[in-house]
């Protein structure tokens, strides 16, 4: 719902919140906590600004905070501009970017990750270790950067066979990064060897419903 709302067409998401410890749905506030966080992540990966998306959290007795709140992210909006306006990325890229979240969100691997953040935080895994908010942070980081990486290749290739430089100038990101997407995409059975023109070698995308991941 978060992603939908700007592919919608909105510069900036609000979402208010139980305080911790005092939700009516126990741990719902901390489970929300964990999807905007990486949302957030998402945001960052695909080049959107992640302050358009925040989580504030208040009692339904403190209307003085919610207008607070509210007052203050109505600003910071004004203040960042459209969306895609100071990210530098124009319309038809700044929709190819929010769909690759939007799939990304929507992929088995972001949805595990999404279901497990609060487990992450409050219990051990199999060797009785405890991962840190640190070690949290960085694995949503780095999920999320690489899921929305192979989702706006694919979707790109969609469109038309391309090179690995071509994608890596059209996303703007290290040619060394997209070629390394790009074997896990061929690995996968997503992409493959469209032909070879000179030096040039193009990919093209196999149709395929969901990532499988091994």
């Amino acid at each position: 719902m978060m992603i939908e709302a700007f592919i919608a067409g909105s510069d900036g998401v609000f979402i208010g919140a139980c305080k911790k410890g005092e939700c009516h749905y126990s741990t719902g506030n901390l489970h929300a906590a964990g999807r905007v966080m990486l949302v957030r992540k998402v945001l960052e990966a695909a080049g959107i600004n992640p302050d358009r998306l925040v989580i504030r959290y208040m009692s339904a007795a403190e209307a003085n905070k919610f207008v607070e709140y509210t007052t203050g992210f109505q600003k910071a909006i004004s203040d960042l501009g459209p969306l895609g306006g100071p990210e530098g990325i124009s319309g038809d890229d700044l929709a190819v970017k929010l769909e690759a979240a939007k799939a990304a969100l929507e992929g088995k691997k972001l949805r595990w990750v999404a279901g497990k953040l609060v487990e992450f935080q409050e219990k051990s895994n199999l060797y009785g270790e405890n991962f840190t908010g640190h070690e949290i942070r960085r694995l949503i980081e780095e999920t999320a950067a690489d899921e929305c990486r192979l989702r706006e290749m694919l979707a790109r290739l969609e469109a038309g066979p391309a090179s690995v430089v071509e994608l890596a100038a059209a996303m703007k990101q290290p040619a060394r990064i997209v070629l390394r997407s790009m074997a896990d995409l061929r690995r996968m059975g997503l992409a493959e060897l469209d032909g070879v023109d000179g030096r040039t070698v193009r990919w093209r995308a196999v149709a395929e419903p969901e990532i499988a991941y091994e």
